[in-house]
């Protein structure tokens, strides 16, 4: 028999950017399936979005499915306010949105191309985000924000420029959100998931990959899941500003 998950979301509403696929699906497709309400955002694939609001909903959850380029502050106003209009207002906020990053080296980089676009999807799309959902929290008195980095950000990666950078950008601003809205019960935090898609790399470096993994295998994107929703619960009510490695102990750190 399949365990039951708990209903510790029940009433609850979530936006999660991103949510058509990979990690993205599996934080909505997990959130409601304990109960949250939640906001399926995506960029382009309108029907893979569908296919994870139609799996939250056979479970007997509620989902909306709700195209936005969150680099757009006027996209991301409607994405909230639809949210809001349809469930009542928004608890949980996960930032997943990301678009494929360069590996060039250096000179062969363009800023506004290359640097900039990475800065815009990952620290504008969460500033944008922020700014419209945080006020619904206060009014709900209280939420949970999830930034999602990646375990790059805290190393140098070769030809990494565009991408580690951007990350980095938005644990500064995940930090910086903690201080000022923890007094409001707004909790901030971010996770940095390691890949769960080594089939993008060649035989060698999966096996380095697996070599430096002291759980000597690759998260599935349920298990990252896990770990940010377990930020966004009442569970970690005393947790926030924390960056949550979700790694299988690659990449530790003090």
């Amino acid at each position: 028999m399949a365990e039951r998950q708990p209903k510790d979301f029940e009433g609850k509403v979530a936006i999660v950017t991103g949510a058509s696929r990979r990690i993205g699906a599996a934080l909505a497709e997990g959130l409601g399936s304990r109960g949250a309400s939640v906001a399926i955002n995506y960029l382009n694939n309108k029907e893979r979005a569908e296919e994870v609001a139609a799996r939250i909903e056979a479970a007997g959850g509620r989902a909306l499915p709700i195209a936005a380029d969150v680099r757009d502050r006027a996209a991301v106003a409607q994405m909230v306010e639809k949210t809001v209009s349809e469930f009542g207002g928004v608890d949980v906020l996960i930032n997943n949105a990301r678009t494929p990053h360069p590996v060039k080296p250096i000179l062969e980089l363009d800023w506004e191309g290359d640097m900039l676009s990475q800065m815009q999807i990952h620290l504008g799309g969460a500033f944008h985000c922020c700014q419209e959902s945080i006020p619904h929290m206060k009014k709900r008195g209280g939420g949970a924000i999830v930034n999602m980095l990646s375990i790059s950000f805290r190393r140098g990666n070769y030809r990494s420029y565009a991408y580690g950078p951007a990350k980095a950008a938005l644990r500064s601003f995940t930090m910086s959100l903690a201080a000022e809205l923890g007094g409001e019960g707004i909790r901030v935090n971010s996770a940095s998931p390691a890949t769960t898609d080594p089939e993008r790399q060649d035989e060698a470096a999966q096996e380095r990959m697996l070599a430096q993994t002291p759980l000597g295998r690759i998260a599935t994107s349920d298990e990252i899941a896990d770990g940010v929703i377990y930020l966004c619960s009442d569970e970690a009510r005393y947790i926030t500003g924390i960056d949550l490695q979700i790694a299988g102990g690659r990449d530790m750190a003090f």
